[in-house]
């Protein structure tokens, strides 16, 4: 809704948005493993958001200053995540709003 303020009109402010890369890895119909790749709200870094127990620093949450670190560690949990019999049911890519 537009606020009048004097004789100026003002639009709300828009909320930034973001890309974010989720994979899903599934095994044994009723397990599953998330994955997430996107940049932060100040658009500096890279996050990368696990299950720490696939992870090999054993952290959730992982943030890289640049693209191909971060995608170099997701192949890594990747790899361990095929290694142990998981397969990759879905990949999604979607815009999500930062509140």
């Amino acid at each position: 809704m537009d606020r009048v303020l004097g004789s100026c009109r003002t639009q709300p402010a828009q909320l930034p948005d973001v890309r974010v890369l989720r994979w899903t890895f599934r095994r044994d119909d009723d397990e599953a493993v998330v994955c997430e790749l996107g940049l932060t709200g100040e658009d500096r870094e890279y996050e990368l958001r696990v299950p720490a127990e696939w992870n090999p620093t054993h952290r959730a949450i992982e943030r890289f200053d640049d693209a191909l670190t971060a995608f170099q560690r997701h192949a890594m949990i990747e790899r361990t995540l095929l290694d142990a019999g998981w397969v990759l049911d879905a990949f999604e890519s979607e815009r999500v709003t930062l509140h």
